[in-house]
């Protein structure tokens, strides 16, 4: 669900550039029948004089039919009839080239499709807009860098978004929370009770800001109307969704690789109250290890000896002992050999399953989408003419990075509860690990 914060001024107005021809346009083809977008289909790839007769002959309809499409048309100045001569208008056929792409059945409103939006507006007026500098080399890559570079950057855009208008940030909730992130326009001028230019002026100030984009779908003679998101972020968004670990059946046989959440805190505490007597003759394992790490005891000729910061620490609750491990900077990841950058990334992949349930490791990992390599950032890039949200992809070591994470750094702070299900790894973030990173 997305929470809109009232932080961010908006700064697009739709009063700097001639918004009325776009909403009026707009309106006219909210009610487009399929003939009337063949019609229009036939005009802007045709000469700008065509014969009325010839156009029905190649459209297989009957005159009136034609004639009634064409009335719809005339009405916006892109043609006069005369006779049997069809004069189009060659600055308006240039607008409805780009509108047209709506109702193609492959049509996606993609960054390709925002850039012949934003040129619509002056581009003067555009670094107003957007806060960007003038003197960019280019203004398109600018906005895009500024507001849509990564999935982090836009989500936070969208929340500090302030539209002034309580419906408009009411629509992109109702987008944003619909399964599969569309809703019809019908639904929403209903639910809102808009008259339809209203809407329309409404669509249009949600697309200059990112939000949402409008869309038409075919369904037998007519066509229906959708507001979503732009394609890019819908696409990161349907992965995000269909990427959401299942929790494990509750019936499944869970076993614990330890009873409680603090349990290898536990035995730390456990072996440094056992040395504080004397010292402890014990064989070397992690939680000694772990001790001697942290500069809580020391291990000499097989004995383990409390040392005065061991006896503080023992005064702390478990909360705070784990707190101290966690920012004690001689601590680390025993199995592998880890830059703390990267754990650190890794620990926020456990944001996705704050929720406390248990879940397979491997079902976790396919929606895991922290930078674990120069090569695995998220990031709007270009390929020719299309741009998409790259995904990271991980190979063993970044695997080994994540497992390690969860499985001995989290789990040893009672951050994270471990254990199997059906033979495979699974676990749960504890009440504690849910406190310490819900942000």
């Amino acid at each position: 669900m997305l929470e809109l914060s009232p932080a961010r001024k908006n700064k697009v107005n739709l009063a700097d550039y001639n918004c009325q021809q776009d909403i009026e346009i707009r309106m006219l083809m909210s009610d487009f029948s399929t003939l009337d977008i063949e019609v229009l289909e036939e005009i802007l790839y045709s000469p700008l004089k065509i014969s009325f007769k010839k156009l029905a002959r190649t459209l297989d309809c009957e005159e009136p039919e034609l004639s009634a499409s064409l009335r719809k048309l005339s009405s916006t100045g892109l043609l006069a009839v005369c006779d049997d001569a069809i004069t189009v208008d060659k600055e308006k056929r240039k607008y409805f080239e780009f509108e047209i792409h709506r109702f193609d059945s492959q049509f996606k409103p993609d960054m390709e499709f925002l850039q012949g939006l934003l040129r619509k507006v002056p581009i003067h007026i555009l670094p107003t807009w957007y806060s960007i500098p003038r003197t960019s080399n280019n203004i398109f890559e600018s906005i895009f860098e500024k507001y849509l570079l990564t999935p982090h950057i836009f989500q936070r855009y969208l929340m500090e978004l302030n539209l002034g208008d309580p419906t408009l940030n009411a629509i992109i909730h109702d987008v944003y929370s619909a399964p599969d992130f569309k809703i019809s326009s019908s639904d929403l001028i209903s639910k809102y009770n808009l008259k339809r230019r209203d809407f329309e002026e409404m669509i249009l100030i949600l697309e200059f800001n990112f939000a949402c984009c409008l869309t038409f779908e075919k369904a037998d003679d007519h066509w229906l109307e959708y507001i979503a998101p732009f394609h890019e972020w819908h696409e990161y968004l349907r992965f995000f969704r269909a990427t959401e670990p299942p929790c494990i059946d509750p019936k499944e046989p869970i076993i614990r690789s330890k009873p409680t959440d603090f349990a290898f805190l536990e035995e730390m505490s456990d072996l440094l109250m056992k040395a504080k007597k004397k010292p402890l003759a014990i064989a070397k394992s992690t939680a000694v290890e772990k001790l001697c790490l942290t500069k809580l005891a020391e291990y000499t000729d097989g004995k383990l000896s409390t040392l005065e910061a061991g006896d503080a620490w023992l005064d702390l609750s478990f909360e705070n002992r784990a707190l101290y491990l966690y920012r004690n900077a001689n601590n680390r990841i025993l199995s592998i050999n880890v830059g703390e950058r990267y754990v650190r990334e890794a620990e926020k992949s456990i944001k996705r399953v704050l929720h406390g349930g248990w879940i397979y490791f491997d079902e976790f990992l396919k929606g895991v989408l922290v930078p674990l390599n120069e090569h695995s950032v998220i990031m709007l890039k270009k390929s020719g003419k299309h741009w998409k949200y790259t995904l990271p992809v991980y190979g063993d070591e970044e695997k080994a990075i994540l497992k390690a994470t969860i499985f001995e750094w989290l789990y040893e702070l009672g951050m994270a509860a471990i254990g199997t299900c059906n033979g495979k790894d699974c676990f749960a973030v504890t009440h504690f690990g849910r406190f310490f990173f819900d942000d």
